[in-house]
């Protein structure tokens, strides 16, 4: 298996990089042809445009070494539907932070909690991870309920400079 790939029934997900980057760029039928997936009903995927990709670039120019702590495509049923990944490698308390989002058109069908879980596997599989964290809104139920299905604690919650209030997850090694 590609290093930077993982895959658990009908979900797979694929690390980004630069180049896949400038491909999304360059159109969504370019990003999928290099995928080897089919095009997208929509795209992207909500607080997914250019601003996402900018802060894609900046964290590998800060972890050129550690291209799995970054983003990563979600494909299901040989589809793109969604983004997901960490927002950078573990701290110096052992944890990750993991974010994901599904275009509006592919919700409801088990994508999000299958990268998630994908994700914590992925997560794990690094010795110096102790626990992974994501913070949602509070009106956002069903990605609590994302969370939770992918054993995640509500650990609380705080307010965020952009977001407003926001709860905090967690789960624990």
């Amino acid at each position: 298996m590609d290093p930077l790939s993982e895959s658990a029934g009908p979900v797979a997900i694929i690390a980004t990089s630069p180049a896949l980057l400038d491909l999304e760029e360059a159109g969504t039928a370019a990003l999928c042809r290099a995928l080897g997936i089919a095009e997208p009903a929509s795209w992207p995927p909500e607080s997914h445009g250019q601003a996402y990709r900018d802060w894609q670039r900046k964290l590998f120019a800060a972890h050129p070494t550690e291209p799995g702590f970054g983003g990563w495509y979600i494909a299901g049923a040989r589809e793109l539907v969604g983004t997901c990944g960490f927002k950078g490698p573990p701290d110096t308390t052992g944890e990750v932070e993991i974010g994901y989002s599904v275009i509006e058109e592919r919700r409801r069908r088990g994508f999000a909690s299958g990268a998630v879980h994908l994700l914590v596997r992925r997560a794990f599989s690094d010795d110096r991870v102790l626990a992974v964290a994501a913070e949602t809104g509070p009106t956002h139920l069903s990605s609590q309920a994302v969370l939770t299905r992918c054993g995640f604690e509500l650990l609380g919650s705080r307010i965020d400079d952009e977001d407003g209030e926001v709860l905090r997850f967690q789960r624990k090694r």
